[in-house]
């Protein structure tokens, strides 16, 4: 290769060269360090149904009882468009695809990176993404897909049937419910109820109502029923109570559908005393006169926390 410096007479090569010398190297080296765009072209037009999302571990739920679950159903328009079915309006939806690098793909609001890609399967690995950052902890998530196709030549199954949890994911949960159940007390032994507590008042002066989300039709995909049974919630009103009050505070609901009084918020020396005042209008008005059946999670009932906001109306 000609020498960019020439030492005789310390005479340097024109620029010219040193230009043409450049563009001649560095174009090939950027080829190497580029990676080529995913294409969605052989699965134009097929259906996919999601049939499993889950944790990196190979399980859907987490130590907290947080459920992955699979609810996309999608076909590819173009590489650059998709159509995605909404639970809710039971219709498609079209959502444009954003491509940023190498395999990753902003869908629906979502940060996807592609992991694989056939007629038969899809595989995507959900993204968290702060602030142009993605986070490897968090981003630990895949969404597996199946076409329908595949589902009803080859594995002539229901997806339906493919959706519910596995034999490793109700080992799991065993596992965490005879642990809370050992501990009814303790909030650190206790996990969230995929099927929730259920409170109903068996007299007309108690009124009870579960707090929840409501549905956001501009919001379609990113709706999630997860905070409705990681923390749920129950506005409570007691008329001809003793006195004017109102209270919020948490509760640990055993497997036999006993309160204990958890958390709230006061001055450490009133502790004591709010602890007493709360557990008297627990014993009182609620495990008496409302009838609880306890939080569970794949049919095995267990200790979960929940929170109450109780105003009480001399």
């Amino acid at each position: 290769m000609m020498p960019l410096y020439s030492f005789t007479k310390g005479q340097i090569l024109p620029l010219s060269i040193v230009f043409m010398l450049l563009t001649s190297i560095l174009p090939s080296c950027n080829r190497k360090e580029e990676k080529i765009r995913p294409s969605f072209k052989p699965v134009l037009g097929m259906q996919f149904i999601e049939y499993r999302r889950e944790f990196d571990n190979g399980l859907a739920f987490n130590e907290y009882g947080f459920q992955q679950e699979p609810a996309w159903k999608l076909y590819f328009l173009s590489e650059d468009s998709v159509m995605i079915y909404s639970p809710f309006e039971k219709k498609y939806y079209h959502y444009p695809i954003y491509h940023d690098h190498d395999s990753v793909f902003n869908i629906a609001r979502e940060w996807l990176r592609l992991k694989q890609l056939n007629k038969d399967s899809l595989t995507f690995q959900l993204l968290s993404v702060d602030r142009k950052q993605v986070s490897r902890e968090r981003s630990n998530v895949l969404m597996k897909f199946y076409s329908y196709r595949y589902l009803e030549e080859v594995l002539k199954k229901d997806p339906v049937f493919l959706r519910r949890p596995g034999p490793q994911d109700t080992l799991f949960i065993r596992s965490l419910v005879e642990r809370a159940n050992r501990n009814p007390a303790n909030a650190d032994s206790s996990f969230a109820a995929r099927q929730p507590v259920q409170l109903v008042s068996t007299i007309k002066e108690i009124k009870v109502s579960k707090l929840g989300l409501e549905y956001d039709p501009n919001n379609l995909l990113n709706i999630s029923s997860a905070d409705t049974y990681l923390k749920p919630e129950y506005s409570i009103t007691i008329d001809k109570a003793y006195k004017d009050f109102f209270h919020t505070f948490t509760v640990l609901v055993d497997q036999k559908g006993r309160f204990h009084v958890d958390t709230f918020i006061t001055s450490p020396e009133f502790t004591a005393s709010r602890r007493k005042v709360l557990e008297g209008i627990v014993d009182v008005y609620l495990q008496r006169f409302l009838q609880v059946v306890p939080g569970s999670t794949l049919g095995m009932p267990h200790t979960s926390q929940i929170t109450f906001h109780v105003r009480g109306k001399k």
